[in-house]
C-alpha cells in the first residue's frame, strides 16, 4: 500500500514570524531554541514547526534559509516564491481547483476531505494552503491593522473630568471620594453590604494542531461561563 502524501500545517503566527526573523538576519540558523524564544513556545512545538518549514523548502537541514526562502522574505519577490513552494508542495489537480490568490476556502476544505482527513485537520490544511497560496506578503496583518485603526479614529472618546474637580449631585460625593469616606469611617477594612470589584485572570493553553472549531468552542464555553450572566 502507497504511503499517504503527507501536506504541510503551518499556523500564520510561525509563517510571519520566521518570515520577520529572516528579513532581519538572512544568514540566522533557525533552531527550535530561537524559534520556541521569538514565537513563545515550547521547543517540542517549535521542532514540529521546523519540521513543517522544511517541507516547504524554506530550511535547509541545518536550519538555514534556502534560495527560495531568501527570495520569500523580500516583498518584491514574494509572489515568484509561493508560486514556487506551491507548485512543489500540492498536487496539480488543487492548484487547478483553488488557483493561488483566486482560492475559495470551502472548496479546498473538500479537498482535503476527499483525501481522507477528518474536518478539523481537513480545516486546518486548507487555512495553510490558504496561507500558502497568497501572493500578498503579510495580506492579512496589514487587514487588520488598518481596520483597528479605523476603527480607533471613528470612534469619539468619552470626555473625563478629574476627580477633584467633579461636583457634588443631589447631595452626594462624586463616587471617588464618597468611597474614600467611607473608607475612613469603617477603618476595619470590612466589607460593607455592597459588592467589592473581583479580577480574575484565565490562562488557556491551546494545541499548536487544535483546529478552528475547537478553538471557537473554547471561547463559546468560556464566554458562557465567565460573561453570560446566570438564570434567575
Amino acid at each position: 500500500m502507497a504511503d499517504k502524501v503527507r501536506y504541510p500545517q503551518i499556523p500564520s503566527t510561525v509563517w510571519w514570524g520566521i518570515r520577520a526573523i529572516l528579513q532581519k538576519t538572512p544568514s540566522v540558523t533557525v533552531d527550535e531554541r530561537l524559534l520556541g524564544v521569538q514565537l513563545g513556545v515550547q521547543e517540542a512545538a517549535a521542532k514540529a514547526y521546523i519540521n513543517e518549514l522544511r517541507s516547504v523548502g524554506l530550511l535547509t537541514e541545518d536550519g538555514k534559509a534556502t534560495s527560495v526562502a531568501q527570495k520569500w522574505r523580500l516583498d518584491d519577490s514574494y509572489e515568484e516564491a509561493v508560486t514556487q513552494i506551491v507548485n512543489d508542495t500540492y498536487p496539480e489537480g488543487l492548484i487547478h481547483l483553488a488557483p493561488p490568490g483566486e482560492a475559495e476556502r470551502q472548496k479546498v476544505v473538500s479537498w482535503f476531505l476527499r483525501e481522507g482527513l477528518g474536518q478539523g485537520a481537513a480545516g486546518n490544511k486548507a487555512a495553510t494552503y490558504l496561507l500558502i497560496s497568497s501572493p500578498t506578503p503579510n495580506e492579512a496583518p496589514r487587514a487588520a491593522s488598518k481596520a483597528a485603526q479605523t476603527e480607533n479614529t471613528s470612534r469619539p472618546r468619552p470626555s473625563r473630568k478629574p476627580a477633584a474637580s467633579q461636583k457634588a449631585e443631589n447631595g452626594r460625593l462624586p463616587d471617588a471620594a464618597q468611597k474614600d469616606r467611607e473608607g475612613r469611617a469603617n477603618p476595619s477594612g470590612r466589607a460593607s453590604s455592597e459588592a467589592f470589584p473581583l479580577n480574575v485572570n484565565v490562562q488557556i493553553h491551546i494545541s499548536a494542531d487544535a483546529g478552528t472549531e475547537q478553538i471557537e468552542s473554547i471561547f463559546q464555553a468560556m464566554r458562557r461561563y465567565l460573561y453570560d450572566a446566570p438564570a434567575t
